[in-house]
């Protein structure tokens, strides 16, 4: 039951990406909330396990990946908000445990299931009559690929 360690990111990540739905707002309590409870429970795991190097790698693909979405919201702005950069933070402190397979994975997952999910939202936008219309929440996407990468990863 070793991918009971994603539960933590998962779990504020599914609070999340209801918000970003229901009003367009990542909250960062919920993040930080996120985490902090992900850091620990990938610590915890790996000193169960004696393998201290899962925490650093966790870290480090959480913060590259964050930087790499980060850079994208740069590119074109408006486009991705501050809330999907730290999203994809909580998000990689769990899929980053899993190593460099689960990243490309996770990052492939965010390319199609995105695309897939943007033309769905601005054809069937259920809040286009609000002052929301227009906008896609990208947070469940971040959730959703992270959760099929890992599953993905279980598998190789």
């Amino acid at each position: 039951m070793w991918y009971m360690i994603c539960l933590p990111s998962l779990l504020c990540g599914t609070a999340v990406s209801i918000e970003d739905i229901r009003s367009r707002r990542v909250p960062r309590a919920w993040i930080a909330f996120g985490c902090l409870a992900q850091i620990i429970t990938d610590t915890a795991y790996a000193i169960a396990f004696n393998s201290l190097f899962l925490v650093l790698q966790a870290l480090l693909f959480a913060v590259l990946s964050a930087a790499l979405q980060g850079s994208l919201a740069l590119i074109k702005p408006r486009a991705l908000g501050f809330g999907d950069v730290t999203s994809t933070l909580m998000i990689g402190l769990s899929v980053g445990m899993f190593g460099l397979f689960a990243m490309v994975y996770w990052w492939l997952a965010i390319a199609v299931i995105g695309m897939l999910w943007m033309a769905f939202w601005t054809r069937f936008d259920p809040q286009k009559h609000t002052q929301f219309a227009g906008k896609t929440p990208f947070v469940p996407v971040i959730v959703i690929a992270g959760t099929i990468a890992v599953i993905i990863s279980m598998f190789h």
